[in-house]
């Protein structure tokens, strides 16, 4: 045992105090007249003796007291065998994540709990004592180490982020900074929110864990906006738009909120909304598309005063008065084509192989191959390019293709061979009602449906490479048409031409839906994009010498990195929800809007025994935490078990025992 206050030891000189009461108050003698003393006298010897055992008694019991009462003055504790050496370095990790937002009924938020609680902890360390400041960041000024003083400011700075909490990375973060031979103490201030399984990286054995649970059971309520998404793929200026918003009730009450609906600034509409304990809604909110301008900016808010990251979400979509198409033909356009796209939404364009201007790519919903007889190397290397970013291509071949032509390209982007032509009656019995391309076409599957008739095709060799959805199958399940799946585009192949002397299909009613919701894909686009630890931006084709910019107003502009033909990386430069311009060679290109990640709002938390489980194998400590602060007394070095309540408890049950014998012997 050891004393944090062994200078108090120095009023044991107060134990002369019950021993000069004893002198002087039991030596007192008082004269008592009898008329006889002949008993007295028989019992003196023995009254004597018993008198002076109870004196003494009195005398020691008493002294104990003031003992008892002068240790728990000096603070005795018990060390802990595992923490003996004291750490040279501290890790304190505070997460920052939203959760952490989370206010009680002092309307304070956890994550204040936690800088208060940091504060503590660094104001017990010596100046020697090295801090590492860990957050979900992970910024740079929180790869270094700090003295006590100077890692309050830094603490204080500290704000709520969207990045998610992960404790592994946390924990492995901590581990890469750290001597292993040396003694290490890491705190883990965090509400623990319940996230994927935790794998938790190899720890040194000389790394503590003590952890700081913070908890609020004030409220377990929370209402987000999960998501939203449009219910038409095409949009035109002044029509009315259908947006539907996905709201999730975390909490065990029914709410009943308001939804504001902004576009481009100006508040449209504002709407009631129920929703249901522990259940998710969609509601519908209906509008009409500005006339003004073709870029759209939305914004959806609710209410909800105890986490409110998610009580928005922002879209962004462009209102296209035509869907463009490009035709490529070698001798002249099928007609086919030509009436299918006559329709006024179309903006049909044609070229021929031999006048195509490539460039010009990027802004066509759809390319159809339209009976080429080859496909060029340098047509072959730009539709690949096209496709891979997330555009279509419909491929009707020529009767006298050069077969090897077409499988050097289909080679490229994984699909199927063609292998002879064969002219012959083919059946076609199989179609796949729940392809995208016969969406709102079919109410129900129909027995005997009249399918197409093919008197001249393609037979098909299986690319090994190749990822297809059947669409129409001959009787034999080889394919008619089938859709390929390349990076995140779509090609879709016929294994007949447009002559009606080969199949009927130009002129049967499925060849309208397949092409017109072909046209379609490319409009089905999320509305907007996530922040993620690691932003990635799909695009169109750019060149690698290209500066692709993000900028939100005056907030930030940040610079990705072109990482493909396809893709720009922004790693976590995007740390605000909003809308973005996305500029290329400092001319703008496209408007995105980002939300934060919604893992953060579920209301499930790690319990201690979970937590316990979790670091099944590791040296870890729980703090003793109430109403979310440690007591104002805690010592991070030399942490001990305070002994001190239990010499107040002995000096009051000494204190009880001379109550109880100064009552039966009646001194």
């Amino acid at each position: 045992m050891e004393f944090s206050k062994p200078s108090v030891f120095y009023y044991l000189f107060l134990l002369a105090i019950p021993l000069i009461i004893h002198l002087f108050n039991f030596r007192k003698h008082k004269k008592i007249f009898f008329s006889n003393i002949y008993f007295l006298r028989e019992i003196q010897t023995k009254s004597q003796s018993q008198n002076k055992i109870k004196q003494w008694l009195l005398l020691l019991n008493r002294m104990l007291i003031v003992s008892m009462i002068i240790t728990a003055f000096a603070m005795p504790f018990l060390k802990k065998t595992h923490n003996i050496q004291e750490a040279s370095k501290i890790g304190l990790y505070i997460d920052n994540s939203f959760s952490m937002s989370k206010i009680d009924e002092n309307n304070t938020s956890l994550i204040d709990y936690a800088k208060n609680n940091a504060k503590e902890i660094i104001n017990t360390l010596t100046d020697a004592q090295k801090i590492l400041i860990i957050t979900n960041d992970f910024e740079r000024k929180h790869q270094k180490w700090y003295s006590p003083k100077e890692v309050i400011s830094l603490i204080d700075s500290i704000k709520i982020s969207g990045n998610p909490n992960q404790l592994n990375t946390v924990l492995a973060k901590y581990s890469q900074n750290i001597d292993s031979n040396s003694v290490n103490h890491l705190y883990l201030l965090s509400d623990f929110q319940k996230q994927i399984p935790v794998q938790l990286p190899n720890f040194s054995k000389n790394l503590s864990i003590k952890i700081g649970l913070l908890e609020n059971s004030y409220n377990d309520s929370n209402l987000s906006i999960d998501s939203c998404y449009l219910s038409t793929p095409f949009r035109k200026k002044n029509e009315i738009e259908n947006l539907n918003i996905v709201i999730q009730n975390h909490g065990s009450e029914d709410i009943i909120t308001n939804a504001e609906l902004f576009i481009n600034n100006q508040k449209k509409s504002t709407h009631s909304i129920e929703v249901p304990a522990k259940s998710t809604i969609i509601k519908t909110i209906n509008y009409v598309n500005p006339m003004n301008t073709a870029t759209i900016h939305g914004k959806i808010i609710i209410d909800d005063s105890l986490i409110q990251f998610d009580n928005q979400i922002f879209f962004t979509y462009k209102t296209d008065d035509q869907i463009p198409v490009l035709n490529i033909y070698e001798d002249t356009t099928s007609h086919y084509l030509t009436n299918l796209f006559s329709d006024s939404i179309f903006d049909f364009k044609t070229y021929n192989i031999n006048q195509i201007e490539y460039s010009l790519f990027d802004n066509f919903n759809l390319i159809i191959l339209d009976e080429l007889k080859n496909i060029p190397n340098s047509l072959a290397s730009r539709l690949k390019q096209y496709v891979s970013g997330g555009n279509s291509i419909f491929i009707f071949p020529n009767q006298n293709t050069e077969i090897q032509s077409y499988n050097q390209f289909f080679q490229t982007v994984n699909v199927d061979f063609l292998n002879k032509w064969i002219q012959s009656d083919r059946a076609i019995e199989l179609i796949n009602y729940q392809h995208p391309l016969f969406q709102s076409v079919f109410s129900k599957k129909v027995n005997n449906i009249n399918l197409p008739k093919i008197q001249g095709s393609f037979l098909v060799k299986k690319n090994i490479s190749s990822q297809n959805r059947d669409i129409l199958n001959f009787s034999d399940q080889s394919p008619f048409l089938a859709e390929y799946l390349f990076q995140s585009g779509h090609i879709f192949l016929t294994l007949s031409d447009l002559s009606i002397q080969n199949s009927n299909f130009p002129e049967h009613a499925l060849f309208v839906p397949c092409l017109y919701n072909a046209t379609l894909l490319n409009n089905q686009k999320n509305i907007y994009t996530t922040i993620e630890s690691e932003n990635i931006i799909e695009l169109n084709s750019m060149n690698t010498n290209d500066i692709i910019r993000l900028q939100k107003e005056s907030e930030l502009d940040v610079i990705g990195d072109v990482i493909s033909p396809s893709l720009v990386r922004f790693s976590n430069l995007i740390s605000k929800d909003g809308h973005y311009k996305l500029i290329i060679n400092n001319t703008d290109h496209k408007s995105i809007s980002f939300n934060y990640n919604r893992r953060e709002s579920t209301t499930n938390y790690w319990k201690k025994k979970e937590i316990q489980n979790i670091f099944l194998n590791q040296d870890i400590d729980f703090l003793r935490i109430k109403n979310n602060l440690i007591p104002i007394n805690y010592k991070e070095n030399n942490q001990k078990n305070n002994t001190s309540l239990f010499f107040i408890t002995l000096a009051i049950i000494f204190l009880i025992i001379e109550l109880i014998l100064l009552r039966i012997w009646k001194i």
